[in-house]
């Protein structure tokens, strides 16, 4: 094999490993929620409650406050204004107790097993006129908590807080979950999987690079 093919070669096949990596962002179904409850499954105990609803952005400062089309305002909003939220929370007056009342969101991923992921999310707080909606959810993996805490939403942003964990080694078809751990209401949204790029995709690259400025300084030299 010539040079000039090999250069092809090395660069064809870091094409297409690039491809089938970014093939698979993003591996969640429906993580915006806009398709309502398509791809995810709710569970609930005690006087736990899920739903899927429109929200917008509140503005403390401007005073502006949307109501949400269950039942009370919502300040987790999108960069669009208006895009549909799962939430999840307890009663206010009991609040979220993990095993007794509790709730939560899951999906089954089309994970590759092996592969690492990272898991990018958005939470936010409920506002009422009378009362504010605040809590905290665990995210687990295959049941087992990770991210070493528990993440709250932010009421006064109105975008949410935004939360990234890396580094999920899957097992095939893993389960994410997220489910209350305090508190009494909050949002979810924008949820991402994404696969971690395999570190010989960058290594080919390069040695496909490589050997292209090679083979051209060595044309000139022959010129």
């Amino acid at each position: 094999m010539n040079a000039s093919k090999y250069i092809l070669t090395a660069l064809t096949l870091a094409s297409a490993m690039h491809c089938a990596n970014a093939a698979t962002d993003n591996l969640v179904v429906n993580g915006g929620f806009e398709n309502d409850v398509y791809g995810w499954s709710a569970s609930t105990s005690g006087n736990g409650f899920t739903t899927v609803s429109t929200v917008y952005i509140y503005d403390r400062g401007e005073g502006t406050l949307y109501s949400s089309t269950f039942g009370f305002p919502g300040s987790l909003g999108l960069p669009d204004e208006s895009r549909n939220a799962a939430w999840l929370g307890c009663g206010y007056s009991t609040g979220c107790t993990p095993g007794v009342n509790e709730a939560s969101w899951s999906q089954t991923l089309n994970t590759v097993a092996g592969q690492t992921y990272n898991l990018s999310f958005l939470l936010g707080a409920a506002y009422g006129s009378t009362s504010e909606g605040t809590g905290t959810v665990d995210v687990l993996w295959n049941g087992v908590k990770v991210g070493g805490q528990s993440f709250a939403g932010t009421l006064d942003t109105p975008y949410g807080s935004s939360y990234q964990i890396g580094n999920l080694v899957a097992q095939g078809q893993d389960v994410l979950q997220f489910r209350t751990a305090s508190g009494t209401v909050i949002g979810l949204d924008s949820v991402s999987v994404s696969a971690v790029p395999e570190p010989t995709t960058y290594a080919m690259l390069a040695a496909g690079l490589a050997l292209l400025g090679l083979r051209r300084r060595t044309g000139k030299a022959r010129g």
